[in-house]
């Protein structure tokens, strides 16, 4: 009987083909005969933005062939709806593939062209796929605030059969919200609104929105403990997505039916779909639903079968690397830090503007007041009043004076949180070279960890057979392993502590300080952190440093921050040099040295300590050397740099600690950055 039901079980799971039912074939038929016969307008644009929405989800490849031409048409256009949908399609893909840092720098460029046209239908849609964006990133917080946007715009829209598709994909985000925020009652509404929609006989559904309201519904009577009309919903979603053959959602229904038979204790459920689902989505790549089938796996595991559990835990950690590891937080960091700035420099621009008109108001008003003044003088009439105009002026001036202070403490406040996302900017750099240094030690704890076990077990036997001189040699084995944990241990702790105390506000007090050992550990960190962003990047490096260098008082966190952007722009200018670079035989090499320099013979006083950081990359021209150290100034692709780092590098040498911060280059030899520190 168990094999015929698992037979039929098999059954409904899809071929791993790209899956569309019938209506959507029809549907795709018509759509592709329309685009042959178009021509290169408006019309045809939104004809590859509808077969885009099709292959969103299901085949990247006819996605990529149709967006790219929908993109360069629509930008030939300048047909700004027909590409933020298509961008809108993309977003979504990137998104449901796991790679959200993608997917949120596409969404964020389509929502700025859709709001700065005033696209109210392209605009909720952008703001509804951003908070599923956030969704997969498990940031509810923020999803929530964004679907909500989606959903007040949505609401001020007049749909068209055309369009409903796009209301309805709304609405069962917002379901999925309030699933989430356990407004169990609102989620039911709301979904029921959808479903609703989606039955209606002019709604072609072809990306299987009706099996996933289907399902969504499912989890909601789940979360009220109605179990058995949860499942009776989620058995229909599984009918619709094979019909539809949707790998994807197959796997979600498989997914949420595991979580009720976990909630009702019936464990051999649980593995049993747990694990259909598991295969599809290992095939199809589906990394969200694969980490969280194989987390519930390990954990019905845990008690019965250790190897079991320690194989879907190590797939979860992999997968959970790949969705959230060290790169995908960097490349997210660095998607939000330019939104953000770029929303700061909208800010400032819509002040500066709002300023210029207010000055211009004031010009003009200053004009008409000159001319009823003159007016009144040459005719000798109403003196009194010509006066009152004139103090009234005055204080109009005195209020602009005071307006134009407040503008100027406004940019020096952004100037000022631009220069702490320049430090939280280094302490992410910081974080991947922190990430792969610690794991060595962390190795060396679990595997003498799990050692130490093994031969417990063994002397544990040994007692058992009264062999005394056996227990004693394991005895000693054992606390030698337990002396190695303990000093690998130690080893991670200070990692942690270098960490943070990289990353603790600077509290301006010096402490006296080994500059070979903060140099050595920044030049190891600067190196990991680039390989973590580029596993490809590779470099030779060295450290040349004087033994007999003095320990000098400096601001420990201000110089780390010196040594580690410094060295980070040497490996970054060989990396550029490689890549540029015809000459095999060139090998990028960076190198750090140190070295005391006593005061002149007879001339007294203190000596000091010369910090230099050598590359051979691609060097600078006279032009950029003389700008090096000027505020956002900078030589790097746009996106890739603020241009803040050597300049708040060159204000701490120099300004906190009273050295001089040099730089000797030439073009195409390489570049040496060199610091001077009275001792």
């Amino acid at each position: 009987m168990r094999k015929l039901v698992i037979y039929y079980l098999f059954l409904l799971l899809p071929s791993f083909a790209v899956g569309q039912n019938a209506e959507s074939r029809k549907y795709l038929d018509i759509l592709k005969a329309e685009l042959a016969n178009s021509k290169a307008d408006t019309n045809r644009v939104l004809l590859l933005a509808e077969l885009c929405t099709i292959y969103q989800y299901n085949n990247n490849d006819s996605l990529g062939f149709y967006s790219k031409q929908g993109l360069e048409l629509a930008k030939q256009l300048q047909f700004h709806k027909g590409g933020v949908r298509i961008l809108n399609s993309q977003g979504i893909a990137f998104a449901f593939r796991g790679n959200a840092p993608e997917a949120l720098a596409i969404l964020f460029k389509a929502l700025r062209i859709a709001e700065d046209n005033k696209l109210p239908f392209e605009t909720a849609n952008c703001l509804n796929t951003i908070g599923a964006s956030y969704w997969f990133l498990n940031d509810f917080t923020k999803a929530n605030d964004f679907i909500n946007r989606a959903v007040k715009i949505d609401e001020t829209i007049q749909h068209t059969p055309s369009d409903i598709y796009w209301r309805i994909l709304i609405q069962v985000w917002s379901g999925l919200d309030f699933i989430q925020l356990n407004k169990l009652d609102s989620a039911n509404i709301i979904l029921k609104k959808a479903y609703d929609n989606a039955f209606k006989p002019e709604f072609t559904d072809y990306s299987s929105i009706r099996p996933t309201i289907l399902m969504f519904l499912g989890v909601a009577q789940s979360k009220l403990g109605n179990k058995e009309a949860a499942l009776n919903y989620l058995h229909q979603s599984i009918e619709g997505f094979k019909i539809d053959v949707d790998n994807f959602g197959m796997v979600d229904a498989c997914s949420n039916i595991a979580e009720i038979f976990k909630d009702m204790k019936q464990r051999d459920s649980v593995i049993y779909y747990s694990k259909l689902g598991l295969d599809v989505a290992l095939k199809i790549d589906y990394k969200p639903t694969i980490l969280r089938i194989s987390k519930m796996l390990a954990e019905q595991y845990e008690t019965t079968d250790t190897k079991q559990a320690n194989k879907y835990l190590q797939m979860a950690l992999a997968v959970n690397d790949s969705l959230y590891g060290a790169n995908k937080i960097q490349e997210l960091q660095k998607t939000l830090f330019e939104e953000q700035r770029r929303q700061q420099l909208a800010q400032e621009l819509q002040t500066k503007r709002e300023y210029q008109l207010k000055q211009y108001g004031f010009g003009v008003g200053l004009g008409v007041l000159s001319l009823v003044g003159l007016f009144l003088y040459r005719n000798n009439r109403q003196k009194q009043k010509a006066n009152e105009l004139l103090q009234k002026q005055k204080d109009e001036i005195d209020e602009k004076s005071r307006q134009l202070e407040k503008s100027l403490f406004q940019l020096k406040a952004t100037q000022t949180q631009l220069i702490q996302s320049e430090k939280l900017a280094s302490l992410g750099e910081l974080t991947a070279g922190i990430a792969h240094e610690i794991q060595n030690p962390l190795n060396f704890v679990n595997n003498f960890s799990e050692l130490s076990n093994e031969l417990i077990d063994e002397m544990n036997e040994e007692i058992g057979k009264g062999n005394t001189s056996e227990v004693k040699a394991i005895s000693s084995d054992i606390k030698s392993n337990l002396e190695k944990i303990n000093h690998h241990g130690k080893r991670a702790s200070s990692i942690v502590k270098g960490m943070l105390e990289h990353s603790r506000a600077s509290t301006g007090v010096k402490e006296l300080i080994d500059i070979n050992k903060l140099a050595d550990e920044y030049l190891r960190l600067s190196y990991h952190g680039m390989r973590a962003k580029d596993n490809s990047f590779n470099a030779d490096f060295s450290t040349e440093f004087d033994e007999n260098l003095p320990k000098i008082e400096v601001i420990p966190q201000d110089m780390g921050r010196v040594l580690l952007n410094l060295i980070n722009n040497a490996f970054y200018a060989v990396n550029q040099r490689k890549l540029l670079s015809t000459d095999e035989s060139y090998t990028p090499s960076v190198s750090v040295t140190t070295h005391y320099l006593p005061p002149p013979l007879g001339a007294g006083g203190a000596g000091s300590i010369v910090i230099k950081v050598k590359d051979n990359g691609i060097g600078m021209p006279e032009s950029v050397k003389a700008r090096v150290f000027q505020p956002f100034f900078t030589t790097k692709p746009t996106g890739s740099g603020t241009g803040l780092g050597l300049s708040l590098a060159y204000d701490i040498v120099t300004k906190g600690h009273g050295g001089s911060l040099e730089v000797e280059s030439i073009e195409g030899i390489g570049t040496t950055f060199i610091v001077t520190l009275s001792h």
